[in-house]
């Protein structure tokens, strides 16, 4: 049977994780910083940086990261860099003294910076900025031998539900208070968490190496997303928030994430046979709304 561990299982993409490798007939071992005792798989402890016991793991899932949607003050760019960059060191050395011949590592596409309308695959060169610095060297930090199969999960703005992302666009357009950020120009690399669980999967499973972005083939705009989910929604559009408001606000976090123009496109999944269960905006909130509704009911 196949075995992975996946440090971040208590998380919420984690979780969502854990459940389908279950469904697909994995073993899965989660680690997380306190024991868990959930029935379904075996949890082991690691508080990154002591030993990692790898023991009877084939492959491996790192989520780990502390959330990036906040104001970027200093202590939490510390944060940032310990719970991305040393942390994905010490896994690497962890790493190389066990069994263990596949990782997946997580990245952003933040890497890419702010490109205006420049489509961007993996092969794209970094852009500028903190965001973009922070990527490379979290990617830069897994220095393995070949004989470890290296993926770097490049991910966009994940959408479902339960997720920070989902749940406060959802409860901005709800209050009648939703509309463009900015110009509207920029382009949003999002993907249904469907096709983001499904996507580490297909990594998992098939012969893939390096960088892969994991978005939707069906890029748009800021301003087109706001008119999908005001539709979708059944709600105004109409409350545009000025740029100059966002970067008081939120700082770099603004500027660089909520305003940055990345228009990276899934290139290495179509190529590698990846079939998007939600490739375009418009069936993507369709899905989670019916969600919502079938469990409101």
């Amino acid at each position: 049977m196949r075995r992975v561990g996946v440090i971040g299982a208590s998380g919420w993409l984690g979780r969502h994780l854990v459940r389908r490798l279950l469904a697909q007939g994995w073993s899965v071992v989660g680690f997380s910083r306190s024991k868990r005792m959930e029935q379904a798989i075996e949890w082991r402890q690691w508080d990154g940086e002591g030993h990692l016991d790898l023991k009877g793991i084939d492959s491996l899932v790192n989520l780990a990261g502390e959330r990036i949607d906040q104001r970027w003050t200093k202590q939490r760019k510390r944060e940032f860099y310990e719970s991305r960059v040393v942390l994905s060191q010490r896994l690497a050395r962890e790493v190389q003294q066990s069994d263990v011949s596949v990782l997946l590592n997580s990245s952003a596409v933040g890497f890419y910076g702010e490109r205006g309308e420049e489509e961007l695959g993996e092969r794209s060169l970094r852009g500028e900025g903190y965001l973009a610095h922070l990527c490379e060297q979290w990617e830069q930090a897994v220095e393995l031998p070949n004989t470890v199969r290296t993926c770097f999960l490049r991910t966009g703005v994940v959408l479902g539900r339960g997720g920070s992302a989902w749940g406060k666009l959802r409860m901005v357009f709800q209050y009648g208070l939703g509309g463009r950020l900015g110009s509207g120009q920029h382009w949003v690399p999002w993907i249904h968490l469907e096709d983001e669980i499904g996507a580490m999967i297909h990594c998992l499973e098939n012969e893939i190496t390096g960088p892969v972005n994991l978005v939707a083939p069906g890029s748009l705009k800021n301003v087109d997303l706001t008119r999908a989910l005001g539709r979708a929604l059944k709600r105004p559009a109409i409350f545009p928030v000025p740029a100059s408001v966002l970067k008081l606000l939120l700082g770099e976090f603004a500027k660089e994430a909520l305003l940055s123009s990345t228009r990276a496109i899934p290139e290495v999944l179509e190529a590698t046979g990846y079939h998007f269960k939600f490739p375009q905006i418009k069936g993507a909130l369709d899905d989670l709304l019916g969600n919502d509704l079938g469990e409101a009911g």
